[in-house]
């Protein structure tokens, strides 16, 4: 049988009749893209500042072991849970330009390690919160893979526009797990949290997607984001409906919470600030102004939590 040379092999090569594709090694870069680092930072740190908050004003909450623990079992869950995404988005995946130079669409991993990788993920996640936390973080951890995975991704991303309101449940549930990791129980801070969090996806998610070259991209796929299947005027309507409602909702946590005026005054300013330019955007609408708003928002949840700890911890120590 005549050999292949091993200098360059081709990608994907010939091997007799038998097309054989030569997968380069798993890399750290490549576990980092797979991942979403930055999305998955994103939501792990939810959890992190949520169970801090939490952790703050319960006598006795704050264990360094449990931060950790709960931090991990997060990571595990939103990574394979995202892992899953990428397995289950690999064919709208390569049809996109924003999109077709990740892991699966470019040839970079075979899709069946992201999918085991996923599944193990998740699992691992799952039983972390249980075994180490109470049955109500457990499902907590569990409804944010089902709502992300099954409900967002493999039965609603392709056949409406409604899919981003039960992909903001999911984005809301791991921050709802920092709380009942330290509670035990949903109570109204943590219903308010991951309110928050829901309300605050429509204003991230469509200011992307009305980003011209995303939106063609989203065309082309025929993924039926708002912007494709309604107008620009009702997208950014809806994204300052977004703005309004996250903008009170944290406010008002802030002052559940028990934090004083004065430490929660920045946090006012920033939400002002945001409800200006989505106001200004929603009569006078422009390309910039989107990116701009897409920017602030991008911000506004991590100063949003960051805050919210800072504010329990100054009003508790000072006021």
């Amino acid at each position: 049988m005549k050999e292949i040379s091993q200098e360059k092999p081709s990608f994907p090569y010939i091997y007799g009749k038998m097309e054989i594709t030569k997968y380069p090694p798993l890399t750290l870069s490549t576990y980092s893209e797979l991942i979403k680092s930055k999305q998955t930072f994103l939501l792990v740190y939810t959890t992190i500042f949520t169970y801090l908050i939490s952790a703050w004003s319960t006598p006795g909450g704050l264990q360094i072991w449990d931060l950790i623990w709960i931090t991990t079992s997060l990571f595990f869950a939103v990574s394979g849970s995202t892992l899953l995404n990428m397995y289950i988005d690999q064919d709208i995946d390569a049809l996109m330009e924003r999109t077709k130079d990740r892991p699966l669409p470019s040839g970079k991993i075979h899709p069946s390690t992201a999918l085991k990788h996923g599944i193990l993920f998740v699992i691992v996640g799952i039983i972390l919160s249980g075994a180490l936390f109470n049955f109500i973080t457990m499902l907590i951890v569990f409804m944010g893979f089902f709502f992300d995975v099954i409900v967002y991704s493999l039965l609603l991303k392709r056949r409406t526009r409604f899919s981003i309101v039960f992909g903001g449940i999911a984005g809301g549930l791991p921050a709802i797990a920092g709380r009942t990791a330290v509670t035990g129980t949903i109570d109204m801070i943590a219903l308010l949290i991951g309110f928050f969090v829901l309300a605050w996806i429509p204003l991230h998610i469509l200011t992307l997607a009305l980003i011209p070259k995303n939106l063609e991209d989203y065309r082309n796929a025929k993924i039926p984001m708002w912007p494709v299947v309604t107008n620009k005027n009702q997208t950014i309507r809806v994204i300052t409906i977004s703005a309004v409602l996250s903008g009170i909702t944290v406010v008002f946590t802030g002052f559940i919470l028990g934090i004083h005026f004065l430490p929660m005054l920045p946090l006012l300013i920033f939400c002002f600030y945001i409800l200006y330019h989505t106001g200004i955007n929603f009569k006078r609408p422009s390309e910039q102004r989107t990116f701009r708003i897409f920017k602030i928002a991008s911000m506004f949840m991590g100063f949003a939590f960051l805050w919210l700890f800072f504010g329990i911890v100054v009003s508790s120590l000072f006021f």
